[in-house]
């Protein structure tokens, strides 16, 4: 049996549960826990110690801890069987660990054995192993190189063979059997090349003869000797005709890339093939590739569908392409060029390498006002883009350019709607509307000169302009336009006036263009409007917060008469009137007059209201915070100048309704309360319902009023027979009939 083994930490927990055993018999109470209590309860009661106590207490300690040694022994002893037994079996485990350790020391020298271990054996077998596979590769290599060098021999001994004869077909054979042999490859390439050369001569023109440009073509080719190791002294190069060396391209896929020289003289180098190797007599419209009676056939279709027609599709793509007008003017001087496209498309035709279905550079000319097109809309896009994106944001006067403008001298006569609040006559715009307006109605103008098919193409590049300046103008400018309040207002001027000047093209446009019934921008012109107004509204919204900002800082007018808080209101209140007047002197050269004035009205009416609401809240105005708060309010009078010239507007606007009121008052709803909350602050409790008899104060509810007046003075008998007259609601005068 193995016996039980008790670790240390069990041995102590079970020697401290004894130790803690509440049943082990202890002495009686040792007299210092009994005299505790007396402590406790009364001290005063207790007396002193003796010595006899203390040596008795002595003692009794000292009986209590044999006790317990006492006890603890007896526990030793009762576990010590089971203490020698896991003793003794620890022991032999560590015996049996030692003799473990002992054989993995040695199975690790047995491994790691410089000489005799078991890893360099391995490594040996592994080394031994590659060396073998590597011979092994090496000698299958060699066998598979004798194969193919023995069957590379043999090719090329009968490709030597067909070169001295000019056999250049049978020659190309063997390069495709033999295509690692590069040298065959370079070979038969440079004797093309030769081959071509002798085949076509050019005679430039020169001072000393004075003859034109002529290339001459030979029909019977001479073979250039082969320049190989190989090749035999004596032998003789032959002939080769010009339709052997075209099927040797052919099959070489190389006739694009050495036939180039023929392109230079198209039609010379046609009418000599049609002459000297069609021989005049050969002729047809069609041909089925997989019918082919002859070679004639075969050298017709080539040429014809794949020289020719390939010839004309790069004069087409490499030229023409190239060439398409990007003005009225260059595009009435294209008929020169098209005419001798044309032309030479005639000839091939009359040739018979093309037929009346190939005419892809007729198409392509008759169809010049479209390629006309779209290559205008690229370049109409890509220089309004440069406008769009740069920086230079000078500015003009709309009225400076209406001056030249006969529509709107007769401001009826293309049938606008005049409306004040969105006219843009008496604003500024930047150069960049000036200059995409002036693009626009050019390139209409351009449209009406051209054929049906073309000119909607124009009407539509213009209507991707605008789409391109109403997509990228708020991404690109998008910094400038959120932080600079006068690039912002400018951007909301230049697109009204885009927009105007689109609404006038049906009026400058009065036959149209071709094509088209009418030319309008019904989808662009409210697409520009919603746009401004959403910059417009985001600007604005921007100084509210500004202002609104600022009157923060008065701390809702909280005690005002301390002077501390007072000058914390002052502050907020200087700020907010330069604020103000620091946006009027940048809009007012930018909007026009009827935008600039609602714009101004607008902030100043949402600071008048909260100044109005804050001064209400507050619970108790004592005489001398009445008298701050009207100083205080009396800051903002300063914003009254800004609005001295809009008399004339307000009249316009109201018309019969005009009584010649204070124009401030007309844009800023708000502000005739305001004044009258200031003089309320001032005013005394008789003056003060002296006005309200008098039907002035009807701008206040009647609970407003009421807790002004219980917040400004005491509570009297006076006070409250004034408040229930102020109850019974406001008299009827004759000053607020027209309100």
């Amino acid at each position: 049996m193995v016996p039980t083994a008790v670790s240390p930490h069990s041995f102590a927990r079970s020697v401290i549960t004894h130790l803690n055993d509440t049943t082990l018999p202890l002495s009686t109470p040792q007299p210092s826990q009994t005299a505790a209590a007396p402590l406790d309860s009364s001290l005063n009661h207790v007396p002193p110690a003796t010595s006899d106590d203390l040596v008795q207490t002595i003692n009794s300690l000292d009986t209590e801890i044999q006790t317990i040694k006492a006890q603890v022994y007896k526990k030793l002893l009762a576990n010590y069987g089971a203490f020698s037994e896991s003793f003794e079996y620890t022991l032999e485990l560590k015996d049996k660990i030692d003799g473990l350790l002992e054989r993995a020391d040695n199975m690790t020298s047995r491994t790691t054995d410089p000489e005799n271990g078991l890893r360099q054996t391995v490594m040996s077998a592994l080394v031994e192993h590659h060396e073998i596979s590597h011979r092994v590769q090496e000698s299958n290599g060699i066998q598979e190189g004798l194969k193919h060098f023995s069957r590379v021999e043999d090719i090329l001994s009968r490709y030597e063979a067909f070169m001295d004869s000019g056999k250049i077909l049978q020659a190309g054979h063997c390069i495709q059997q033999a295509e690692q042999c590069s040298r065959m490859t370079d070979a038969i390439d440079q004797m093309l090349d030769d081959l071509i050369a002798n085949a076509i001569h050019y005679q430039y023109p020169t001072d000393d003869t004075g003859i034109h440009y002529k290339v001459t073509i030979s029909y019977d080719i001479k073979v250039p000797a082969l320049a190989l190791p190989r090749s035999s002294s004596n032998s003789t190069p032959g002939l080769i005709r010009w339709h052997e060396l075209i099927r040797a391209l052919t099959l070489l896929d190389v006739a694009q890339e050495k036939l180039r020289p023929l392109q230079k003289d198209l039609l010379n180098v046609f009418a000599f093939i049609h002459r000297n190797i069609f021989l005049n007599d050969y002729s047809s419209s069609e041909f089925n590739a997989e019918e082919f009676s002859s070679d004639t056939e075969i050298l017709t279709h080539f040429l014809g569908r794949n020289i020719a027609k390939e010839t004309c599709t790069m004069i087409s793509k490499y030229y023409l392409s190239r060439v398409v007008p990007t003005d009225i003017n260059g595009l009435r001087e294209f008929s020169s060029i098209a005419s001798a496209a044309t032309h030479l498309e005639d000839e091939l035709i009359a040739l018979g390498f093309l037929t009346e279905a190939d005419r892809d550079l007729r198409v392509f000319v008759e169809n010049i006002d479209i390629h006309y097109t779209n290559n205008r809309r690229d370049t109409l896009l890509r220089q309004g883009r440069a406008v769009i994106m740069s920086e230079d944001f000078k500015t003009i006067q709309v009225k400076d350019l209406d001056k030249d403008d006969d529509l709107e001298k007769d401001g009826d006569a293309w049938g606008r709607i005049a409306d004040i609040d969105t006219d843009v006559k008496e604003s500024s715009i930047s150069i960049k509307a000036k200059q995409l307006v002036d693009m626009i109605l050019s390139t209409l103008h351009e449209a009406q000169s051209l054929s049906e098919n073309a000119s909607p193409h124009l009407y539509k590049a213009t209507r991707s302009l605008i789409d391109l300046y109403r997509a990228l103008m708020p991404v690109h400018h998008a910094r400038a336009l959120t932080n600079v309040p006068a690039l912002a207002i400018l951007f909301y001027n230049d697109c009204m006036y885009i927009a105007r000047e689109l609404e006038k093209i049906p009026a400058r446009l009065e036959d149209g263009i071709p094509g088209m019934d009418e030319v309008q921008y019904d989808e662009s012109i409210p697409a520009l409007k919603s746009l401004a107004r959403k910059w417009f509204n985001t600007q604005l919204q921007k100084q509210r917060e500004e202002l609104m900002q600022s009157l923060d800082g008065t701390g809702g007018f909280q005690d005002s008469s301390v002077d501390s808080n007072f000058g914390a209101c002052e502050r907020s209140m200087k700020q907010v009137v330069f604020v103000f007047k620091h946006l009027g002197k940048v809009w007012k050269s930018t909007l026009s007059p009827m935008t600039f004035y609602k714009s101004l009205g607008q902030l100043l009416d949402e600071v008048s209201k909260r100044v109005i609401k804050e001064l209400e809240d507050l619970p108790d105005i004592s005489e001398k915070e009445s008298h701050k708060l009207a100083t205080l309010c009396g800051l903002l009078f300063e914003c009254e100048d800004q609005f001295d010239s809009a008399g004339a507007l307000v009249e316009v606007a109201k018309g019969d309704t005009f009584d010649d009121e204070d124009p401030i008052h007309f844009f800023v709803p708000s502000w005739q309360k305001f004044q009258l909350l200031t003089d309320i602050l001032e005013l005394s409790f008789a003056e003060i319902m002296t006005r309200f008899r008098a039907g002035q104060l009807h701008l206040f509810e009647e609970g407003e009023l009421s807790d002004l007046i219980c917040a400004i003075f005491a509570d009297t008998p006076l006070r409250k027979h004034n408040l229930e007259e102020i109850e019974q609601g406001h008299p009827v005068a004759l000053s607020h009939h027209t309100h």
